[in-house]
């Protein structure tokens, strides 16, 4: 019997084929409200659970010193790609199955942040068991059904190859900034907006989606230039952390806002260029704290940065 509307025939016989047909597909309604339902059941609604007070004003100064932007700027932009080689794609079936159209989704995308003078960073797994400390514990878990070692070829994909002078990284866990220069480079690049898009949306697009978020940097996943190995996976990952951890936008939506402006005073630029002294003040922002200083202390502030191992960015406004 194939559902309670059959329970109406004997055991012994088969209910009719059209029967069959109307039951099959309330019960296929019934299983896809379900799962709606159920993903948004996982979104968040609000703050953690626990006591914190009245939130209001910290909520209030929030809006008005970190207004964001509808309009995104491409030289403070960085695309990173994770996994797009055919370790993840083209020799896995499980991922290309659901997601017929992401070889096309994820090369507009790259193609737009291209034209628009956006970094594109490109990250490759390589995973061994000298170098990747977790893979023991994953094959234990998995019993050897899921291969651990990752030996990424020379090949990309054809619809996903970097350019000569773009960036590639290798990293050995699943987020891109463990133990990896992202963060550095997007640092020294004044870099403020990070789009993370790639393979496999619940695991390493995901933890590095995280990381970048962590560091401080506003974060934007591409829905549909993620794959995942079934659909489910891809967007019970997205109703958990999309929106509440990274933003969420599509190729379409993206392509709207990440535009190529002019540069303008208030900009990220590195310390060892020059800096205008004939302003009365200017703040300056690095990853971790924003600060207003005079112009007679600014000499003494800047030679405090440069002693730092790695030049680094920071954001200097004119007051």
């Amino acid at each position: 019997m194939c559902c309670w509307h059959c329970t109406v025939y004997n055991s012994h016989y088969s209910p009719p084929v059209e029967v069959k047909r109307i039951c099959i597909k309330m019960q296929q309604e019934i299983f896809e409200n379900e799962k709606i339902g159920t993903y948004e059941e996982l979104k968040m609604a609000g703050p953690p659970l626990y006591g914190q007070g009245d939130i209001a004003g910290i909520v209030d100064t929030f809006r008005a010193d970190q207004i964001v932007s509808q309009s995104l700027d491409a030289n403070r932009t960085a695309v990173v790609i994770v996994d797009v080689q055919p370790e993840y794609w083209s020799d896995c079936a499980a991922v290309r199955k659901d997601f017929p159209h992401f070889p096309s989704r994820i090369q507009n995308l790259i193609d737009h942040c291209r034209s628009q003078d956006a970094k594109c960073i490109w990250v490759r797994a390589d995973y061994s068991f000298e170098r990747s400390p977790w893979l023991n514990q994953f094959a234990r878990l998995h019993k050897g059904e899921i291969p651990p070692v990752v030996r990424p070829s020379s090949r990309w994909e054809p619809f996903a190859e970097p350019k000569i002078d773009e960036d590639i990284i290798t990293k050995t866990s699943w987020s891109s900034t463990s133990d990896t220069s992202l963060l550095d480079i997007l640092m020294r690049s004044g870099i403020d907006t990070v789009i993370v898009c790639g393979l496999i949306t619940s695991v390493c697009v995901q933890h590095s989606a995280f990381g970048i978020f962590e560091a401080g940097f506003r974060t934007i996943l591409i829905t549909d230039a993620c794959a995942d190995r079934g659909i489910s996976r891809h967007e019970a990952a997205l109703a958990l952390y999309g929106d509440y951890m990274y933003e969420l936008e599509t190729t379409t939506s993206i392509a709207k806002k990440l535009v190529k402006r002019p540069h303008q005073p208030d900009e990220c630029i590195p310390l060892t260029k020059r800096i205008n002294t004939s302003a009365d003040a200017i703040t300056v922002a690095t990853s971790s704290s924003t600060s207003l200083f005079t112009m007679a202390s600014v000499p003494d502030i800047l030679d405090g940065f440069l002693t730092e191992e790695s030049s680094p960015t920071v954001k200097i406004v004119y007051q």
